[in-house]
């Protein structure tokens, strides 16, 4: 019996249909011949974090049952980010003695893997957030959460926000498309609850959003500048926004300002607004700013950033800028284990 080589090899032998994601800095959709690139390391992970591609496999078998199943899988890569072969054929192995060449749902019912290093559990937001696109991508209704929520934008001061589930949340953020939702976001949004506000942005950069959702978050932020939840949430909120020239904006503003200095303003952008990274002036003030962290902050944002293949060129480049500031010769000596005085 031929070796199987691909996670998208054994669900096609298996008989189902599947949807796969990109898990690793928000949740984007990739299709079925991109993915099969990835995991065969003809291209790069497009999102690599901490050395790996992450993955939320949706798979079901049409012919046989309406039952869903879900794997999310995170497999490591080389210094060039591409999958590393031994790994995904570890992790088939794996697959393969647990389920068999074929999903068998008298044995295993829900068709788990056990526990192994090529697996991994979404936080919570993560988990509730594909759920609701899961839904959407297979044309199945949202939960009647998504109810509670509405009612609770509608009039805010009569419904109690700490009675809302999570889930009704990633449902209101998964319906945007609507235009019912979204005038109840643009509409209401800045006299919600604070946690509720929170919760909202931390939902949304799990989707795209347009430039009249990306403006809301902005003004929010203006209106409480040295509330730095507030500003963390915005970075979060605005993470898969279409409207470029609004982001890269803000993050210069950030940037500029001291709400952009710390670790943890400097760790979001990198692991949210990398795109930002394209504009020579946005990645001169963030290399700066960042070199005047601690050494193990430069190394360890410089490295995962320089991983992404869409800026790998830009911050290779860094290390060859012929002007640089001393804090920054020094950040870059460090990160090549060089001693500097």
């Amino acid at each position: 019996m031929s070796q199987i080589n691909t996670i998208s090899e054994f669900l096609l032998q298996a008989g189902t249909d599947y949807r796969v994601f990109d898990m690793a800095r928000g949740i984007r959709a990739l299709g079925s011949q991109f993915f099969l690139d990835i995991e065969s390391a003809a291209v790069p992970a497009p999102y690599p974090r901490q050395q790996h591609t992450w993955f939320g496999v949706l798979f079901f078998n049409q012919k046989t049952s309406h039952e869903r199943y879900i794997w999310f899988v995170k497999l490591p890569l080389d210094e060039q980010g591409l999958v590393i072969d031994a790994a995904r054929q570890q992790f088939l192995q794996i697959v393969v003695e647990a389920l068999g060449r074929s999903l068998d749902k008298q044995n295993n019912p829900n068709n788990q893997l056990p526990e192994n290093p090529f697996t991994f559990v979404p936080n919570q937001q993560q988990l509730a957030d594909f759920n609701s696109i899961g839904r959407i991508v297979l044309d199945m209704p949202l939960s009647d959460h998504l109810d509670i929520v509405e009612q609770y934008l509608m009039d805010p001061k009569r419904h109690d926000w700490r009675a809302i589930p999570l889930q009704g949340i990633a449902n209101f953020t998964a319906s945007l498309q609507h235009m019912k939702s979204k005038h109840l976001l643009l509409t209401q949004f800045s006299i919600l609850a604070p946690d509720m506000q929170y919760a909202l942005c931390a939902s949304l950069e799990n989707h795209q959003i347009d430039e009249k959702i990306s403006s809301v978050l902005v003004n929010w932020y203006h209106q409480d500048t040295n509330d730095e939840k507030r500003l963390h949430s915005v970075l979060r909120g605005l993470c898969q926004s279409k409207a470029r020239v609004v982001v890269n904006s803000f993050i210069s503003l950030i940037l500029s300002s001291e709400n952009g200095q710390t670790n943890t303003g400097l760790m979001l952008i990198a692991a949210r607004h990398w795109l930002c990274m394209k504009e020579p002036a946005i990645l001169a003030l963030f290399v700066e700013q960042l070199a005047a962290c601690e050494d193990q902050t430069f190394i360890g944002l410089y490295s995962d950033l320089v991983q992404i293949p869409e800026i790998r060129k830009p911050m290779l480049e860094v290390l060859r800028w012929p002007e640089k500031s001393p804090q920054l010769n020094q950040a870059i000596g460090q990160l090549f284990g060089q001693k500097t005085s």
